[in-house]
């Protein structure tokens, strides 16, 4: 197949030259295309931003399966990289999601010397890039499916299913953290846990200099525990959540934080699964075989 010919006549193709009944009956066929097609647009718009954003030694990547402290740990590397100064209306604007910016067709925004760079794509999205600095953040699959979730209600689909949904995002949890563990072409990764984030901030803030090689005195060490604290990101949540929509809700991006609550929506069944998969993937020696320890 000529893919390059097949795009050239779909982006000539006028509506009015379609008979409307042939494409009633064929709209799964449709919403399947629409669906494939939207994808590659994404991906093309994210590589050509990515190539005009360019790469520098100083750039720092955030990366994490959703749901597992990604803007969180944008906030503790913004307000250890600049003045920490809060006059911006979305963290994007000063520290990019590429994936977003692509979405809505814009270029992506930074500041200071230190860019921060948002992902939660694939290992094999970033194989261009040679420059920079990831941090990594795995957090509890259980914790991570249960807050997916809750989002997709919120933003997404109010009438989502927890079971199919939660099965989708266990596997994709396994396949996401053990392609970027492996590390198969040696970037300079720090691979923390979310749960370290939350209950030993200051011990991570100190590895997360070093790794940078920023130096953290106490007055910025204050400010950051104190900027990214659960209270304080709550209080200024539209600076991280999604913008206004009168469709959606938008007080429930920061949500609790809390440790160990998503075990509670699986039943049974589920649980046994998710041991299996730790099994099928082998996880010994990963930093995933923290969360099947007794």
């Amino acid at each position: 197949m000529n893919y390059e010919n097949l795009l050239q006549t779909l982006s000539e193709l006028d509506e009015k030259d379609i008979d409307p009944r042939l494409v009633v009956e064929n709209l799964d066929i449709l919403e399947k295309a629409h669906s494939k097609l939207h994808g590659l647009l994404i991906s093309a718009r994210m590589k050509n931003l990515m190539q005009d954003f360019g790469q520098r030694d100083t750039d720092i990547y955030v990366v994490g399966y959703p749901r597992s402290g990604s803007t969180l740990m944008q906030m503790i590397l913004y307000q250890m990289t600049t003045n920490g100064s809060l006059e911006f209306d979305h963290i994007y604007d000063v520290s990019p999601w590429c994936r977003y910016s692509a979405f809505v067709n814009q270029p992506m925004e930074s500041v200071g010397k230190r860019r921060i760079i948002k992902t939660h794509d694939p290992y094999e999205m970033f194989g261009t890039i040679k420059n920079g600095k990831f941090i990594f953040i795995v957090r509890d699959c259980l914790d991570v499916v249960s807050s997916v979730y809750q989002q997709t209600l919120d933003y997404v689909d109010r009438q989502v299913a927890f079971e199919p949904l939660s099965d989708r995002n266990m596997k994709r949890w396994f396949d996401y953290n053990l392609e970027w563990l492996e590390n198969k072409d040696q970037r300079e990764i720090l691979f923390l846990h979310y749960e370290d984030l939350l209950e030993r901030k200051v011990e991570m803030i100190k590895s997360i200099s070093q790794f940078l090689e920023v130096e953290v005195n106490d007055e910025m060490l204050n400010r950051v525990l104190q900027t990214t604290s659960f209270d304080f990101m709550k209080k200024h949540e539209s600076k991280f959540g999604e913008q206004p929509d009168n469709r959606k809700v938008y007080n429930n991006f920061i949500r609790k934080g809390k440790l160990g609550e998503g075990k509670e929506m699986f039943n049974k069944g589920q649980l046994r699964a998710y041991s299996e998969f730790s099994k099928e993937y082998k996880i010994e020696n990963t930093l995933l075989e923290r969360y099947f320890k007794e």
